[in-house]
């Protein structure tokens, strides 16, 4: 087995008590090696994002629970040492002594001799190059809204190569890939893995890819597809031209910049970027969001009026109160005056509020449905007059379900992740940083209240709301 990611064994003690900070790629692939070596006890993950992955082998705790937790060292999980200097920041304030904080910059592929516990899960998995016909395998990360975004290009794989079998791998999304992708008969398999199984297994597939905002070819077996299959084997290969002549990596942070840019000038989404490549021909954005029906059941006995909006505050704000928003936020000061207002307008509807588990309730709400199922929650949102929210994984969900968002911009392109059919609020002139720099949760101008999110007021919101044909009634 190979690790770009080799724990840090020369600056940590054997025995030692761990918590990884980070639980994205870096962090599994520590967790793995541990597993494999025993050379350390992991005790927790911390992550911001906490509460988008499924349950590991270990809790996965919001960054603030560190104080409560036993350990010796704070591993930080990290691609890239842009981060460091802000989480050791953070980390201090938390009183934690700077002995116990280690970060190792990446390194060269190293070889792990103890790989057989790895050998032992990979023949549990049913992989899909296993099977006869076309095996692909994607590589996703963790969030809602990318693997709802990404159900489009699987969708057109699948039409290219209808007989295709399909893995997905990815970090602590396997029950909510599982839940947007039930109906997709081409799905083999979804795998929970941080990246080194990926690394692994990618070549046996007759092609592989990496998918993020963009999309890295990592593997393909041009003469075998050729035999098989050979239009889908030319485009496949066209694919891959264009993506190195493309010349961005997908797992970059601020080439992401230059790529939002780049299709901007050229009039591409989120959905439809691949156009680009001559490959595609994408001309919606239109992904089926499959409903199970026993929690079509389960929504009846919640007894939701008729008429309610839905609102999300997100970010990884704990309910102690303790902010660990980021730059994309709408300021949850802003959400509770609006919640205010609208139900001082219009008393006669609810408002629900949907989210994690770990999220800060909003003051004023009707309704909280917090760490429900996601299968309950696509029934909460499809019910939902109107969706209020910052750009996000429920603001994919609610709008493939046909319910219109009002949706706050800031740091995020809206030309790149918007959609035409809600309302995308931007307010001033200073928007649309998203990765400009590596540290991309944060505001680009270092301001701890950024002004494209803080000067959407939630008078603002209220005007857009009033508008509305569905609220015109109490007029």
């Amino acid at each position: 087995m190979k690790y770009t990611y080799l724990f840090p064994y020369e600056k940590i003690h054997q025995g030692s008590r761990i918590v990884i900070y980070g639980a994205g790629d870096v962090g599994q692939e520590y967790m793995q090696q541990m597993e494999l070596t025993r050379y350390c006890e992991v005790v927790a993950f911390v992550d911001r994002a906490f509460d988008k992955y499924m349950p590991m082998i270990v809790p996965i705790y919001p960054v603030e629970k560190i104080r409560e937790l036993d350990f010796d060292y704070v591993v930080l999980a990290f691609k890239m040492g842009a981060h460091v200097r802000a989480v050791t920041k953070v980390l201090l304030s938390m009183d934690v002594k700077a002995e116990k904080i280690i970060y190792m910059e990446p390194r060269r592929e190293v070889v792990v001799l103890l790989s057989t516990g790895e050998c032992a899960r990979e023949r549990k998995l049913d992989f899909a190059y296993l099977h006869d016909g076309i095996s692909i395998a994607l590589k996703y990360g963790p969030g809602l809204g990318d693997a709802i975004v990404k159900k489009k290009f699987f969708t057109e794989l699948v039409g290219m190569a209808p007989s295709c079998q399909i893995d997905i791998y990815s970090p602590g999304a396997t029950g909510i890939i599982s839940s947007m992708y039930s109906d997709q008969e081409n799905l083999n398999s979804v795998i929970d893995d941080g990246g080194a199984l990926y690394a692994s297994q990618k070549s046996q597939y007759d092609v592989a890819f990496t998918v993020a905002f963009m999309l890295d070819v990592d593997g393909l077996k041009f003469d075998r597809l050729n035999d098989v299959a050979p239009d889908f084997a030319r485009k496949m290969k066209k694919l891959q031209e264009s993506v190195r002549a493309y010349n961005l990596p997908a797992m970059g942070v601020t080439t992401r910049y230059v790529h939002f840019n780049r299709m901007k000038f050229l009039g591409l989404n989120y959905y439809s970027y691949l156009n680009h490549t001559g490959v595609f021909d994408i001309r919606d954005h239109d992904v089926h969001i499959p409903l199970n029906p026993d929690f079509g059941a389960e929504y009846e006995k919640l007894a939701l009026p008729k008429r309610y909006i839905t609102v999300n505050y997100g970010g990884g704000v704990d309910a102690s109160g303790n902010n660990n928003s980021i730059a994309k936020d709408w300021p949850l000061s802003h959400m509770e005056r609006f919640v205010g207002l609208f139900k001082h307008k219009y008393p006669e509807i609810e408002v629900v509020q949907v989210g994690s588990a770990g999220t800060a309730k909003i003051s004023g709400a009707d309704r909280y449905f917090l760490g429900e199922s996601l299968e309950l929650v696509k029934y909460i949102l499809k019910g939902s007059l109107l969706h209020i929210d910052k750009e996000g994984g429920l603001v994919h969900l609610a709008t493939q379900l046909g319910t219109k968002c009002i949706v706050c911009f800031g740091p995020t392109q809206e030309e790149f992740f918007g959609y035409p059919e809600n309302i995308n609020l931007k307010v001033g002139n200073c928007h649309g940083c998203h990765c400009l720099y590596d540290g991309f949760d944060v505001c680009a101008r270092g301001m701890e209240k950024p002004e494209c999110m803080w000067s959407i007021t939630p008078e603002i919101v209220m005007e857009k709301v009033a508008e509305l044909e569905v609220f015109s009634d109490h007029d």
